[in-house]
């Protein structure tokens, strides 16, 4: 039972990694026409290059803009490539992209009270390049991992095989949280990416739309964002408690007691024969008056 839907989890994890691969093509090329910094930060690019080559790693502080102390090992003109399907299209530096954003946008904030202390003061227009670089790359490589644990799964528990080796299952199970690590830092890459906007503005697009973060502040208190915030921390925070408690339970019911069966248990805290604790004959999973944990799972699931 637990072979066919680890093959069929494996099975969804490989080809929803292959649909992303052909869809992150196409929002690369979108953000290179679009977002033309966030490409740029996506690789502590800090200089225009013709062809650009992909940052595979990099050794040093990717947020020196003059990258002056930073190594990167890169494939050659794979950037160019993913920015528009050629391998010798230019893509250019923050250093660059500075100065055009700045003669196109303004070099400084608006005189506007409500900005605060932003108001009438010079815009950087450059992300956190350590939060967009190392983002970018946890985001693929481990939706990479994940799909190679699904490959890896799926041959090892080919034609009716069952692994039998301890690092399997602790294998399989670490691969659960990839998909979400890799999804967040995906997220989060895009949001700290179009910094300073909340509207960027797009070249190929209606220019001259945007809206500064600051400018879109809202104004509401402190004390009302750590309410919000400690609010919805504690409903996910004993949802959380109480899937993991159902988790717990019910694999150390083990199949038999969750399922139930000829001679099988009443689950996870049940009496452990055909009779009840108190020798009468005890109800199985199955039964429906019984009330046993097979209904619970499937209730709760």
């Amino acid at each position: 039972m637990w072979r066919s839907s680890l093959r069929l989890g494996s099975w969804v994890g490989v080809v929803s990694f292959a649909v992303l691969v052909i869809s992150g093509d196409a929002q690369a090329k979108l953000m290179f026409e679009q977002q033309p910094m966030k490409m740029a930060a996506a690789e502590a690019l800090c200089h225009t290059e013709e062809p650009a080559g992909f940052s595979i790693m990099a050794v040093g502080d990717v947020a020196d803009a003059d990258c002056d102390s930073v190594q990167t090992f890169t494939v050659p003109a794979l950037l160019s490539f993913l920015a528009h399907g050629d391998l010798d299209t230019e893509v250019k530096g923050i250093d660059d992209l500075v100065g055009e954003y700045r003669e196109r946008y303004g070099s400084h904030y608006p005189d506007d009270p409500a900005l605060g202390e932003l108001a009438g003061e010079p815009v950087d227009y450059v992300p956190s390049l350590p939060v967009t670089y190392w983002g970018f790359r946890i985001m693929i490589g481990f939706g990479a991992l994940s799909a190679a644990i699904g490959v890896v799964a799926l041959w090892l528990t080919r034609k009716g095989r069952i692994p039998e080796s301890r690092w399997f299952p602790r294998m399989t199970l670490a691969g659960i949280a990839l998909p979400f690590v890799a999804n967040s830092a995906g997220w989060i890459f895009t949001e700290m990416g179009r910094q300073p906007f909340v509207v960027v503005p797009n070249p190929s697009g209606v220019d001259g739309v945007w809206m500064y973060t600051a400018q879109a502040v809202s104004n509401v208190t402190t004390g009302e964002v750590w309410t919000s915030l400690i609010a919805l921390t504690t409903v996910y925070a004993v949802l959380g408690a109480v899937e993991l408690f159902l988790l717990v339970r019910y694999v150390r019911g083990g199949v038999a007691g969750v399922m139930g069966g000829p001679g099988g248990s009443d689950g996870p805290g049940g009496s452990d024969g055909p009779d009840g604790p108190d020798g009468s004959g005890g109800s199985g999973p199955d039964d429906p008056g019984s009330g046993g944990s097979g209904e619970a799972l499937a209730f709760a699931y």
